[in-house]
């Protein structure tokens, strides 16, 4: 499977295009988009096994991606979409940047499970990465629906206070959610909000990972992203 967006062009601070929206998107007509990018935190990865999950309904732990990387501290990113003159704002992908290579080849990230799914289902509007171990940690919260729920009220309200644009559409939150392991997670909003999101590797022209980036398929297939 091949990404819906553009990759290449996304994940660039100030990369610009016209863009036709059609009805029903919330918005229509041809809209100017530019990108911006933001370092929201470093995901803290002890396993190298890494889940890209709607946090808010509660990580499986099942589910992480069958390709590992080295544990270490690695940057997230997401990049922004601004619409004029709409003036919506919304994050069209979310990357987990691996070296500092730039990508030339995107390889689907499969999830560790039979029939090799590559998308995950949001019903909250967010999704996130979070490393193995930090999303069994979750795991446990979860069986307690008090704690789990002040956790995701925790994460709500911050991002909320990470939000971009007219409309506050565009969020994000770095949550530490153990202080000895100072284990995190790393949430965003999700492009338009619930739907199936998937996620591909990124290589460089020497054939080095890059990256993990979530497509939020924010642009209609006849876009120029």
């Amino acid at each position: 499977m091949k990404p819906l967006s553009n990759l290449d062009g996304i994940i660039q601070d100030g990369y610009s295009f016209k863009c036709a929206m059609p009805e029903g998107w919330g918005m229509s007509g041809v809209q100017d988009v530019t990108i911006s990018t933001h370092q929201i935190g470093e995901l803290v990865v002890p396993s190298g096994k890494i889940i890209a999950c709607d946090p808010l309904i509660g990580p499986d732990t099942r589910y992480y991606f069958k390709k590992t990387i080295e544990p270490g501290h690695y940057p997230v990113i997401v990049s922004v979409a601004d619409f004029q003159p709409h003036a919506d704002t919304r994050i069209a992908c979310a990357m987990l940047r691996i070296s500092d290579g730039t990508p030339v080849r995107w390889e689907s990230a499969f999830i560790n499970e039979k029939d090799d799914r590559i998308t995950y289902g949001v019903d909250a509007g967010t999704g996130c990465f979070v490393d193995l171990d930090a999303a069994q940690i979750l795991e446990d919260l979860f069986s307690d629906e008090d704690e789990f729920e002040g956790l995701c009220d925790l994460i709500l309200a911050e991002m909320k206070n990470n939000s971009l644009g007219k409309y506050r559409t565009a969020g994000w939150a770095n949550m530490q959610i153990n202080k000895d392991t100072e284990a995190n997670i790393i949430t965003f909003t999700s492009g338009w909000g619930d739907g199936g999101y998937a996620s591909f590797w990124g290589y460089d022209e020497r054939g080095k990972l890059t990256s993990l980036v979530t497509d939020f398929a924010l642009f209609p297939k006849n876009s120029a992203a």
